[in-house]
């Protein structure tokens, strides 16, 4: 289950409109409630330096790191990286062999410290909002998995 704060949700909102007809993202900030509950309390924007196309989009990894430290001491070290979120312009909310793969390279990446990124994307044709998870299976493999995903008030 992703919890999604509503004005997270509505920044991502403005920053599809924005970006429209090309991609943008940027990533997600919050924490887990339990092993199985992501709370999605804030997102970040895909920065200044970002490149925006029809069908990708580049982030400013340089503003990510520095505004994810800033978001980690504003908490007092409670809320962190959880994984990224980008747009589908003319397009549904579903997992691209390209975001797998994007999905994959951040669960290996010992630097972020994830062992269950999240990747939620908003499609705009049909209009929707998914999230899936990157964690192991009891097999020991990691699998791909779509989340419940619900917008919170806070």
């Amino acid at each position: 289950m992703v919890w999604l704060r509503e004005s997270a949700y509505n920044a991502v909102l403005v920053e599809a409109i924005k970006a429209m007809p090309r991609e943008t993202g940027g990533v997600l900030i919050g924490y887990w409630g339990n092993l199985y509950e992501a709370v999605v309390t804030d997102v970040i924007g895909p920065g200044s330096l970002a490149v925006h196309k029809r069908h990708s989009f580049v982030p400013d990894n340089t503003h990510h790191v520095r505004e994810i430290e800033k978001a980690y001491l504003k908490s007092d070290r409670t809320e962190t990286y959880l994984g990224d979120w980008h747009t589908h312009p003319k397009s549904g909310a579903y997992l691209s062999e390209r975001d797998q793969s994007t999905l994959l390279k951040i669960a290996n990446y010992k630097e972020a410290r994830l062992t269950k990124p999240l990747m939620m994307v908003l499609g705009t044709k049909p209009f929707g909002i998914e999230a899936w998870i990157n964690a192991y299976a009891s097999s020991g493999k990691r699998e791909t998995k779509k989340c419940t995903l619900k917008i919170y008030q806070a």
